[in-house]
């Protein structure tokens, strides 16, 4: 090559090493100027989301005003193709229902009763002392109207997805108390007036009630899935799938902790990401046509030259065993309620 045009090329690259060693050096002093907190943050996420950690703080007595534990039954997860630019009619839609099985109220009951003993534990340890909740009863009265132990609700999991939950409570505090800031999770977007006027009063007294007595109401929701379910679709996209596969999670944004603190603030911890345990709780299969059956991934796959979408669906049971499921639902509640105490403070 002429010496000259080697000669412009080199000063080219000079001057690119140039650019890049001032850039790299200006991110790195970037990086070093940030604060240590925003460092942490940056390299590893909360799985938990507190809101007034104030509230949270100083909580030598407490009074539980609801502990509820939420089963999933069934679970519905959609997944639509929107064909993109060739329009709707490329589009079709995927849809799973998965649903639990082989469990009697007996083995829900007991697997409440483990999870409530874990929690109390758990604050025990943390120095705080659990007082008698008559007097939080008593300013509940007549308005509050605690939901039948067992009662089935429907929830919202997602933006089109929706389950079924049974809704527990240890005996020691009788049917489940929902409260106001649990309503968009436990009507699944449905109204009910009694019930709603309901949740409001419980939300209303406990604040009160803290106020007044100088104690701390503490609320669990802990909901238990026993699917987890992978999908693809969207607007661009000419095809949608769901994949379900048995999984044994708290379930997250939904599994939380509400506190009513004594100066009034309302304080909360949300579980963020799932808490999830492996091992194997049961057996897992497709009962699409009523006859159990080796697992495929639920698909819908519409081809360019299709010109109309189609719809597919599938149904999967998971029959539990019941003496390895509340093993495991034992393991699921510790974890979480771990993750989610440990914002609170005696």
């Amino acid at each position: 090559a002429p010496a000259g045009i080697v000669a412009s090329l080199k000063g080219d690259m000079m001057t690119l090493d140039r650019r890049q060693f001032l850039i790299a050096s200006a991110s790195a002093a970037a990086l070093a100027a940030l604060p240590s907190p925003v460092l942490a943050a940056k390299k590893a996420k909360s799985p938990v989301s507190v809101k007034n950690p104030a509230a949270l703080a100083g909580m030598r007595q407490a009074v539980i005003g609801s502990f509820a534990l939420g089963f999933l039954t069934e679970r519905i997860d959609r997944a639509k193709a929107g064909g993109g630019l060739m329009g709707g009619g490329f589009g079709g839609k995927s849809t799973a229902r998965s649903y639990l099985a082989g469990l009697t109220d007996a083995d829900f009951r007991d697997a409440t009763e483990a999870a409530y003993a874990a929690f109390t534990g758990r604050l025990s340890a943390m120095g705080i002392t659990l007082a008698d909740r008559q007097g939080l009863l008593a300013a509940y009265g007549s308005k509050v109207k605690p939901l039948p132990n067992g009662e089935e609700r429907t929830l919202l999991t997602g933006r089109d997805d929706k389950a079924r939950a049974r809704l527990f409570s240890p005996a020691a505090l009788g049917d489940p108390v929902v409260l106001q800031e649990w309503l968009g999770i436990m009507t699944g977007g449905g109204f009910d007036f009694s019930f709603n006027m309901s949740v409001v009063n419980a939300s209303m007294n406990a604040k009160t009630y803290a106020k007044s007595s100088g104690q701390a109401v503490i609320n669990a929701l802990l909901l238990v899935d026993f699917a987890d379910a992978d999908s693809y679709g969207g607007w661009f996209t000419n095809s949608s799938s769901v994949k379900v596969k048995s999984s044994l999670a708290a379930f997250p944004d939904a599994s939380q902790l509400t506190v009513f603190a004594p100066g009034g603030k309302i304080g909360s911890v949300v579980l963020k990401e799932p808490v999830a345990m492996g091992g194997d709780y049961g057996t897992f299969a497709d009962t699409t046509g009523g006859t159990a059956k080796t697992l495929e991934t639920v698909s819908n796959v519409i081809g360019f030259l299709g010109g109309v979408g189609t719809n597919k669906s599938r149904k999967y049971t998971m029959t539990a065993d019941p003496a390895r499921w509340r093993e495991g639902v034992a393991g699921v509640s510790q974890e979480a309620f771990a993750k989610l105490t440990a914002s609170l403070s005696a």
